[in-house]
């Protein structure tokens, strides 16, 4: 091996400040209004070359809740977007923060005392700066060069239930669905999953309140990458499933084994510029001692 080469060294420091205050409008009607300040800087050296790169942005947050009844309630908000990214394009700059705007709308509710919940929301996005790979390196390194989408739209909506069902019996189940597309209409971020499905499940017998057993599936819609050079590359949809269980010896001392992709699936867990293979069939054991 030939002796290393150091590329790049640096270091970022972020400062970050934040104020919130809540009002009541209304007996039903809630505001809450912030803001966050953010001064983020990295000074480092680049081949030799010192470099410093220094952004400071003030995003404010506000949101409206407003109570329907001892059950429903729904909300709105607003927040900019600021986020400062180390990325860098084929020239050797750092791309400019990530800026923009995010809306999102929902309705909640609660049941039997807050034992059982479920919320609904849809979102919009609006982003310039995404950073988006390409198969290029910055020069004098290994690094990959990014370039910086803009007019980027994402919209989507989230939903989830949980809690007890009867009981003993406890359960989640969530969906999420989203598309992201830049200015031009082309896929944003294609190697992530767009839609989602969660469901877990687990069960304490009320005979044998020492034991509690369950388990639960994660399954992903289809995705991929295209390479400038190889081509495209596709991720069928899957479903990953697990199980546990879980039994208190005493106040202090519980057991418990868990087994990850029960089905041993074959699957790649990212396809982002190489393939790399999913886990395959695993298990644990564990045991926790509380005092």
């Amino acid at each position: 091996w030939s002796a290393l080469t150091e590329f790049s060294r640096g270091t970022v420091t972020q400062k970050a400040g934040y104020a919130a205050a809540r009002f009541s409008l209304a007996d039903p009607l809630k505001l809450i209004v912030g803001a966050r300040y953010t001064d983020w800087k990295v000074d480092g050296a680049e081949s030799g070359v010192a470099y410093t790169s220094r952004q400071k942005e003030t995003t404010p947050y506000a949101g409206l809740v407003y109570t329907i009844s001892d059950v429903w309630s729904t909300y709105v908000s607003y927040t900019d977007i600021f986020q400062p990214q180390t990325a860098r394009t084929r020239s050797g700059a750092y791309l400019d923060p990530v800026i923009g705007k995010s809306y999102e709308a929902g309705v909640k509710a609660a049941w039997f005392d807050d034992r059982l919940n479920a919320s609904l929301s849809v979102f919009r996005i609006e982003q310039d700066n995404v950073a988006q790979a390409t198969t290029e390196f910055v020069p004098g390194t290994t690094e990959t060069a990014y370039v910086a989408a803009q007019g980027t739209v994402s919209r989507g909506f989230e939903f989830e239930v949980n809690g007890e069902l009867a009981p003993g019996w406890n359960g989640t189940f969530g969906a999420s669905r989203y598309v992201a597309k830049d200015a031009g209409g082309a896929d944003i971020n294609s190697q992530l999953p767009q839609t989602t499905l969660k469901l877990y499940t687990s069960y304490t017998p009320r005979s044998l309140t020492e034991l509690t057993f369950g388990g639960g599936v994660n399954w992903q819609n289809r995705i991929y990458y295209v390479d400038a050079t190889y081509g495209r590359f596709e991720q069928d949809a899957y479903a990953l499933v697990s199980a546990f269980a879980r039994y208190r010896l005493s106040d202090a001392f519980t057991v418990q084994a868990n087994l990850n992709n029960l089905l041993d699936k074959t699957y790649y867990a990212q396809i982002y510029g190489y393939g790399a293979w999913g886990e395959p069939r695993s298990g644990s054991l564990s045991f926790t001692w509380s005092f």
